[in-house]
Formats: structure tokens, C-alpha cells, sequence
């Protein structure tokens, strides 16, 4: 019993009606509402993820417009000691006063504690010895190797990249500016070192969120700052041994102990932050966060850009408490509608019952017995009353019938009742075109049985396409061997041409297929066609149960025939008999050659046989 009731629910239509009406109706209610549900939450996350981004472009675009900013004042604030009256007058003098020297430095020591960004101030004469400075370090010591030295003399002004510098081994970024008298000589030239630790607080210290961090890289990818310092110096992407080599990546990072970039495989998030020229948004997968979005925005005065990233799961959370309303609301209306479903699948069914009780007595020939009654005026109680009709009718035929079987005896009422298919057929004049695949029987030996199934479905399809232009019907395979009738079922005119055109568009698809299989490593083809045209007689063969529309004829057997000779002449692929062949006359187009009359086997009197080949352009038909 229990294995019968799993049965019948795993078979729909055996299901009773009151449970398809009562899923009908909750399909109806819960499926609009469940997908208006989805669709609405697809749509919020898409909004909250738009939202995301741009607050991670507008926090990361902030944080680049401050870096921008501090170095903008910074470079204002170089330009203007460089300029100082006492600072152009010290320079210029030889021998320089102590008096003056004291009063520069109280300058730059007014630089240094004025702003707490700034490392030291030092200025350096022409020729690049520092003779005044705010960390004594650096007094005495030549600076003219470096790099801002050199292009403050060359373009007035220089703001280097984060470097370490030889006599503190601290990372800073040094502002140089040359420093001219009134004539416009350069007499030297000032250096501001703005600590590096206060462009790592003020990108490191950034939080979006409970878990959102930010971070700065340059323009080779490498982690100038970030809110997680083991990641510090640390590269997005791997670096080429040529951009290793470059001098600043030595200035930067070997004097501090540090002898290898380690590249963190961000390709992707590498690739939409190096080198960006606009805020921008992206997003990555961590091996230990998870999904990650990314917003960012390049700095304008120097090449780096700043990041911002934050969870994916973050901002969704909130959308998950939503899905999860949402759900349970979908539950709730789905148990009342099952409810409401139940009761009115009820007072459907209820008539159905009857319905099929009645039914099984009009089976039953018990006519009496079927009658509906009708409770109501709706489409149920219509269906009652046509119902009931019907069963009048059925009632009054088998009385009808029952007296014709009392006129006539009951086997000859069956049969003018039920009707006879007849068997026999009809003499037409057709065309039989027989193809055969040459070796076929060694080429199956070769193969194993799907391939060889295979081979035939891509040969027969391609050989019934090439015949459907000329109507031929196909009415039979064999194995390999394709049977096409041109002039049955149906008539038609000029069916030696149909068919010789037909033999030619299937040696034309064969070429293709052929080319196709060579292509691709596999073995050509090779058929033989023979075409026989005559009467034949067509019809329905078989018995009752099983019928078949057919040929059958001389005609058939010389198509076969001239088919197998195809294998004695390798050069013609296409022999037709006598009468085919008058029916080719004057075609354009065809260059038909008669071989004369051959023996056929099993056939006494000898075939007038001709082959047939698509005409070369240019030459007339033979």
C-alpha cells in the first residue's frame, strides 16, 4: 500500500483534483508575489551596492584632496622661506656672518614647529653642503648626489617620492627649491622633509565601517600606507626585475632592511588602481575577508592613488534581515491561501465526483443510472446538464444500434460501423533512385558500433537535404542504402530529371561532407547511385496493423541493380537505365555517356545502361 501511495505521488495526473486546484491557487498567489519579492530585493542590493561604491569613491576622492592639500601648502611653504630676504642674503654672502646664520635658523626651526608634518628643514649652498639645518645631522654633509638636489637646479622646484633618507634611514618626502638673488642666480637651494609617518597616519588611520581599511600605493602598485602595517611595502601585483632596478626602489626601501617586494597577487585590483586617472570602484576576493568592493581615486599632485575597501557582506547584511521578512510574510500568505484553496477546491470537486460516478455507468452501458444532478447555475451546473444530455444521446444510439443489429447479422453491422483500411495499390510511372555507401561493410568492421551509427545520421542527413529541393520521397533506409521515389505518392512531371538532379546534389553534398570529414582527421566517402524509371505499383502494403507505401516493380530491382554495377565502373558514380537517360535529353547541363547494353544480375535479357556526369561550363550535353 505504502509503495502504491508513493507511486501515485510521483505521478501528477493521478493526483486527486482538490490538491492540483488547491497548488493551482497557491501557485497563483505565492509565484507573483514570490517573484515581485525577488525582483524588489535584486534592485535594493543593486541600490545599496550603487551607494557603496560611491561612498567609497567620495571617502577615498576626500582623503586624496587632503594629501593633495598638505602637499600643496608644503610646497607653498618651501617656496616662501626660499625667498626670504635673509635666506637669499646668507647664501650670497662669502664669508657668511654668524649672525645671519643664527638668524636662518631660527626660520627654519620656526618651520619645523609650526607645522608637526614637517621631519627638518635644511638648506644646502651651491654646491650642495648643508650649512644650515634643523637636525644638526645633517650639518657639513654634502646632499648633492641626490635626486632633489639636482632638479631643484634644474627646474627651480622638486618633490620627491617617498624615500629613506642616508642620514636618518626614516621615510619622508623632500620638497627642495632652488633659492636665487635678485639677479636670478641660484646660490643654493632649501630641502623640506615631510615625515612619511604622517602620510601613513592620515591614509592608515581611514575606516569605513567595522571592518573597512585604506590604504596608498604608488604609481609601480606598491603599499605606501595601510590600515594593516604587515602589508607595508608590499606590492599589488608582481614586479618586473626592470622596474626593480629602477634607483628609487634602492633609495626607498634597501636602506631600511627591506630586500624583496613581495607581490600580494591582486591582479585585479591592481589593474584598476595603477595608473588610474579618475575615482574609480572595483572588487576582489581575499583568501582570509572574503569578497571585498573597492573605491578609489588618484591624487592630482603626486602619482598615487588612495583606496578605501570595505566587506561585501557588510552593506548586505542589512538586506539579508529584509529576506528574510520577506519569507516569512510569503509563508504566511501562502498557509492562508492553502486554507481558502482547500475549501473552494471543495466545492468544485464535490460535482466532479458525481460527474465520474455517472461516467463509469455510461461505461457500464448502465444508462439509467448516469444522471448529474444540478445543484446551481454556474459553468458546473452547465457542465451537469451537457452532461446529462450526452448521456440521452449515447442512450438513444445504443438503441439505434441495437435495432440495426436485428436487420443485418452483427459481424456485417461491425464492419459498416467501424470501417476496413483496404490493401492494394496502383500502377504509376516513377522514377527509383537506389545510393549505396561503397565498403561500407569494411569500413563497420573498422568502426565501433555509436561511430558507425554516427557516421550514418551526418551521410543520411546531408543526402536528405540534398534531395528535398526536388520533392523525392524518401521510402526507405537500408542500413547504408537509400530507396527515393520520384512520382509516388504524388505526381509529378519530369521525374527522370528530378531524379538525375537529385543523384548530382547528392554527389554535390558528399564533395562537402567529405571535405568536412578530411578536416577534421576522418575517412572519405565513396557512393554508387543507380536511377531506373518505369512502371512500378504503388501503394499500401502490409496487413491492417501495420501498412507500409511502397513500390514494387522490375522497375525497383533495375535501380538496385544498376546501383551495384557502379561498382565495376570506378569512373561513373551515377548509371541510369535506357529510359532515364531519353529523358535527359537535351538537359543542360549533363554529359550523359551510354556503356551500352550490359548484363544485370539476375536479370535475363541485357540493360541499355548510361552514366551520368554534371556537365563541365562550357561544354554542350551530350
Amino acid at each position: 500500500m505504502r509503495r502504491l501511495y508513493a507511486m501515485r505521488l510521483s505521478r501528477p495526473s493521478s493526483w486527486p483534483v482538490a490538491l492540483k486546484l488547491s497548488l493551482a491557487f497557491l501557485a497563483v498567489a505565492l509565484v507573483p508575489m514570490g517573484l515581485t519579492a525577488a525582483y524588489n530585493l535584486h534592485q535594493s542590493l543593486a541600490s545599496v551596492r550603487r551607494t557603496a561604491h560611491l561612498n567609497l569613491e567620495l571617502f577615498a576622492g576626500t582623503t586624496a584632496a587632503r594629501l593633495d592639500q598638505l602637499v600643496t601648502d608644503t610646497r607653498h611653504t618651501v617656496a616662501q622661506v626660499a625667498a626670504d630676504a635673509e635666506v637669499v642674503t646668507f647664501l650670497s654672502a662669502a664669508p657668511r656672518a654668524a649672525a645671519a646664520s643664527a638668524s636662518v635658523q631660527r626660520a627654519l626651526d620656526n618651520v619645523v614647529r609650526s607645522n608637526p608634518d614637517v621631519f627638518s628643514v635644511f638648506l644646502l649652498d651651491k654646491a650642495g653642503t648643508c650649512v644650515v639645518a634643523t637636525n644638526p645631522e645633517n650639518l657639513g654633509r654634502n646632499y648633492a648626489f641626490r635626486s632633489y638636489y639636482r632638479d631643484a637646479l634644474e627646474h627651480g622646484a622638486s618633490v620627491s617620492e617617498l624615500l629613506t633618507g642616508s642620514t636618518t634611514a626614516r621615510p619622508g618626502v623632500f620638497f627642495s627649491q632652488a633659492v636665487r638673488d635678485s639677479a636670478g642666480t641660484t646660490v643654493g637651494v632649501l630641502v623640506l622633509k615631510l615625515q612619511g609617518e604622517s602620510l601613513m597616519d592620515m591614509v592608515g588611520s581611514l575606516r569605513l565601517g567595522e571592518q573597512g581599511q585604506g590604504f596608498l600605493i604608488d604609481e609601480y602598485g606598491v603599499i605606501l600606507s595601510h590600515t594593516e602595517r604587515r602589508l607595508l611595502f608590499h606590492s599589488l601585483t608582481a614586479l618586473s626585475a626592470e622596474v626593480l632596478r629602477l634607483p628609487v626602489f634602492d633609495r626607498r626601501f634597501s636602506s631600511v632592511g627591506i630586500d624583496t617586494i613581495t607581490s600580494l597577487g591582486l591582479d585585479t585590483l591592481g589593474e584598476a588602481m595603477i595608473g588610474a586617472t579618475a575615482p574609480g570602484h572595483t572588487s576582489y576576493t581575499d583568501s582570509k575577508r572574503g569578497p571585498l568592493i573597492v573605491g578609489f581615486a588618484p591624487m592630482k599632485t603626486r602619482p598615487w592613488t588612495v583606496g578605501v575597501e570595505m566587506p561585501d557582506a557588510e552593506f548586505s547584511a542589512p538586506l539579508v534581515s529584509l529576506a528574510r521578512g520577506t519569507l516569512l510574510s510569503v509563508l504566511v500568505v501562502g498557509l492562508v491561501v492553502t486554507v481558502l484553496a482547500l475549501l473552494v477546491a471543495r466545492g468544485i470537486v464535490r460535482p466532479l465526483v458525481e460527474l465520474t460516478r455517472a461516467a463509469r455507468a455510461v461505461e457500464q452501458g448502465e444508462y439509467g443510472a448516469a444522471r448529474v444532478p444540478v445543484h446551481s447555475e454556474d459553468e458546473v451546473g452547465s457542465l451537469a446538464r451537457a452532461f446529462n444530455t450526452m448521456a440521452d444521446g449515447l442512450a438513444e444510439r445504443e438503441r439505434e444500434r441495437d435495432i440495426f443489429g436485428r436487420v443485418v447479422s452483427p459481424e456485417v453491422r461491425e464492419k459498416l460501423l467501424g470501417g476496413e483500411l483496404s490493401l492494394g495499390g496502383e500502377t504509376r510511372r516513377v522514377a527509383v533512385l537506389f545510393s549505396d555507401i561503397r565498403g561500407f561493410s569494411g569500413l563497420s568492421e573498422r568502426m565501433d558500433p555509436q561511430g558507425v551509427v554516427a557516421l550514418l545520421n551526418e551521410y543520411l542527413t546531408e543526402m536528405t537535404d540534398a534531395v528535398r529541393p526536388y520533392q523525392g520521397y524518401i521510402n526507405n533506409f537500408i542500413g547504408d542504402a537509400i530507396v527515393i521515389v520520384f512520382g509516388a505518392p504524388l505526381h509529378q512531371v519530369g521525374i527522370e530529371q528530378r531524379a538525375t538532379r537529385a543523384a548530382l546534389a547528392m554527389q554535390s553534398r558528399l564533395m562537402e561532407l567529405n571535405a568536412r570529414r578530411l578536416a577534421r582527421g576522418d575517412f572519405p566517402l565513396k557512393t554508387g547511385i543507380g536511377i531506373s524509371a518505369g512502371e512500378v505499383v504503388a501503394g499500401q502494403i502490409g496487413s491492417p496493423e501495420r501498412l507500409l507505401y511502397t513500390v514494387i516493380g522490375d522497375t525497383v530491382n533495375v535501380a538496385a541493380r544498376l546501383e551495384a554495377l557502379t561498382k565495376d565502373y570506378p569512373e561513373h558514380a551515377l548509371l541510369v537505365s535506357r529510359s532515364v537517360a531519353e529523358g535527359l535529353k537535351d538537359q543542360p547541363g549533363l554529359r550523359v555517356e551510354s556503356l551500352g547494353l550490359i548484363h544485370l544480375k539476375g536479370r535475363g535479357e541485357p540493360v541499355d545502361v548510361s552514366a551520368v556526369h554534371a556537365e563541365a561550363a562550357g561544354r554542350s550535353a551530350s
